[in-house]
């Protein structure tokens, strides 16, 4: 059974939203698509903590941005009930993000606070075991709403959403200012150092991170908890025409533009691909 696309192309503002959708999945694949690359083709990278969260997100990001292809330009709505749905396989992409970059901020945090603890336990297997169960839980949760009915699966959606929303809202914002605080003190207090420098710029480019996260994401999950435990909230015909929904996929497109524009490494990582892609195309 064929899917309808998403716009009938009725109206100029149809043309302009199937336009906006192709761009941005484009986008979004392409960048963090480098970012993926560039981190996995650059030993350096690799052995970073901090690059390997940066890794998980962007392969998370990438993903969405070849989905974005299907439930932005497409008739689709990945809301309960589902129409021609992925059974919720590409909204927790978005979920693993979620809970990425609230971990790496908390390793940001730890590593700022607790540089002695960290150096000793805080170890690269531990990064990517902590990251591989990021995935792991993602999915296995998904799996398990699956197998619900769906009235049950709308309670617990709506009510996990708004708890996550809390939590989120709390540790992110509060985690922002801690960090901020202890950047302005306790760095001031160093000498400067490339290492210092190195510290400055992870932390402000997690703070960017996570306010960017914050900013895309707040209204659509107000939107689902609204919509899940109380009679208000706004309905839409698919996921293209949700504004809500529009702002979360701009999300996995600005993530992996601050970490190219964050960090200096990174920027130099993906120009060494190019520049070697581009010597292998020409020898060819």
């Amino acid at each position: 059974m064929s899917v309808s696309l998403a716009v009938t192309f009725a109206s100029t503002g149809d043309y302009f939203l199937f336009a906006f959708y192709v761009l941005v999945a484009t986008c979004t694949f392409l960048v963090a698509g480098a970012v993926v690359v560039a981190i996995l083709g650059s030993k350096s990278l690799r052995t970073e903590n901090r690059f390997i969260f940066m890794l998980s997100t962007s392969i998370s990001d990438t993903l969405s941005g070849f989905g974005l292809y299907y439930g932005g330009l497409f008739d689709v709505k990945e809301s309960y009930p589902q129409k021609n749905g992925t059974y919720f396989v590409l909204p927790t992409l978005l979920g693993v993000n979620f809970l990425t970059i609230l971990t790496a901020q908390i390793d940001r945090y730890v590593a700022i606070s607790y540089p002695f603890f960290y150096a000793r336990r805080i170890t690269l297997r531990l990064v990517i075991g902590i990251c591989i169960f990021i995935w792991i839980f993602s999915y296995l949760t998904l799996l398990l709403m699956n197998f619900v009915p769906w009235q049950v699966a709308v309670i617990y959606n709506a009510i996990s959403t708004l708890g996550f929303q809390i939590i989120a809202v709390i540790l992110m914002i509060g985690l922002n200012i801690k960090l901020c605080i202890i950047t302005h003190y306790q760095m001031k207090r160093e000498p400067p150092s490339p290492e210092t420098d190195g510290k400055r710029s992870s932390v402000i480019l997690v703070i960017a991170v996570t306010t960017c996260f914050l900013g895309f994401w707040t209204p659509a999950f107000i939107n689902v908890s609204l919509r899940g435990l109380t009679s208000f909230g706004y309905y839409f015909e698919n996921d293209a025409v949700d504004p809500f929904g529009a702002l979360i996929r701009i999300n996995p497109l600005s993530t992996p533009s601050l970490y190219i524009i964050g960090s200096i490494s990174l920027r130099k990582a993906i120009v060494k691909v190019l520049c070697c892609g581009a010597c292998c195309k020409a020898r060819n």
